[in-house]
C-alpha cells in the first residue's frame, strides 16, 4: 500500500497503520469506502466551515481512487473525537428540509426484504431469534408512525462504529437528530453493559422535543444491530445473550421518557414497578 499512496497521491510513507478497513498514517486516513461520499453536504460543510476531515484528491483530481478493485478516499483528519453523546450533539447541525428520510418506509422495505431472504440462511442461530426480531421491528415501526414526522432534522452519521470515522465525508447523512443518539445508546448497552443511570445523566444535557423522545423510543426497538449482522453473517452471542436485559432497559426507558412526551405503552413489554 506504500507504493499505491507514493503513485496515486505523491506522499511518502514511513510507518503505516491498519485497522477497521482504513490505512492510517501521519495524520492521514485512506479508508476503503462502503458507501458514497455526498459530495454536496461536504461541500457544505467546507463552506459553512464545520469540521469534517478534507478529503485529499488523488494525482488525477479525483476524490475517489481505485486500488485492487477497492474504492478509496484519502482523508486528513486534523481532529478527532471521542464518541459520546455530548460529541454527538455538538456535532448536529440542524436542517430545514422539505421532505425527511420516512423510518416507517424504510424499516418496513427492510423487514419484507429479509423475510425474503431468510430461507437462505443455514445459520440456526439466525433462525431462531429471526421472528423475534422482527417483532421489535414491527413495534418499531408503529411507534414511528404514532410519533409523526415534527422531529428534529438535519445532519448526523449512518453509523457510529469508532472514533476516527466521526468525522468521516462518507459516514455523513441527513437524518432525524435521534439517529444518532439511538444508535450510539444501542452500542454502548451491548459493548459496554450500559445502565439507565448513565442515560438519563446524558440525556439531561441535550435538548429534544417530544415528538424526538418518540423517535428516539422507536429507534431504540429497532434492531439495527441484528439487520447488520444478518448482512455481514457476523456473530450474534452478544445481542441473543442479552436480550432480557435489553427488554429491561427498553421498560426503563420507557418510564423515563414517558415523563417527557406521550410514549406509546407496550403491553407485553412494560412492567410496572
Amino acid at each position: 500500500m506504500r507504493n499505491a499512496i507514493k503513485y496515486y497521491y505523491s506522499i511518502d510513507v514511513d510507518s503505516l497503520t491498519y485497522k477497521n478497513q482504513s490505512y492510517f498514517f501521519d495524520s492521514y486516513m485512506l479508508k476503503e469506502l462502503q458507501r458514497d461520499i455526498d459530495i454536496s453536504l461536504y461541500n457544505f460543510f467546507i463552506s459553512n466551515h464545520i469540521y469534517v476531515h478534507n478529503i485529499v484528491p488523488n494525482n488525477q483530481g479525483f476524490y475517489v481512487t481505485v486500488i485492487d478493485g477497492k474504492r478509496y478516499a484519502l482523508f486528513n483528519m486534523k481532529h478527532n473525537v471521542k464518541i459520546s453523546i455530548k460529541a454527538i450533539d455538538d456535532f448536529f447541525v440542524e436542517l430545514a428540509v422539505e421532505e425527511k428520510k420516512d423510518w416507517g418506509k424504510l424499516w418496513e422495505n427492510k423487514v419484507d426484504y429479509y423475510e425474503r431472504k431468510i430461507i437462505e440462511v443455514k445459520d440456526k442461530e439466525y433462525l431462531d431469534v429471526f421472528p423475534y426480531y422482527i417483532g421489535l421491528s414491527e413495534i418499531a415501526i408503529r411507534i414511528y408512525k404514532e410519533a409523526g414526522t415534527n422531529g428534529t432534522y438535519g445532519i448526523c452519521h449512518n453509523r457510529l462504529i469508532n472514533d476516527e470515522e466521526f468525522y468521516s465525508p462518507d459516514n455523513i447523512i441527513t437524518d432525524y437528530k435521534v439517529r444518532d443518539v439511538a444508535e450510539y445508546i444501542k452500542i454502548l448497552f451491548f459493548r459496554d453493559n450500559l445502565r439507565i443511570d448513565d442515560i438519563i445523566d446524558n440525556l439531561s444535557n441535550i435538548y429534544l422535543s417530544n415528538t424526538d423522545y418518540m423517535l428516539l423510543f422507536a429507534r431504540l426497538f429497532f434492531p439495527t444491530y441484528f439487520f447488520d449482522c444478518l448482512e455481514t453473517n457476523s456473530n450474534l452471542n452478544i445481542y441473543i445473550s442479552r436480550i432480557n436485559q435489553y427488554e429491561q432497559f427498553l421498560n426503563d426507558m420507557y418510564f423515563y421518557l414517558k415523563e417527557r412526551s406521550y410514549i406509546p405503552k407496550i403491553d407485553w413489554l412494560i412492567k410496572t414497578v
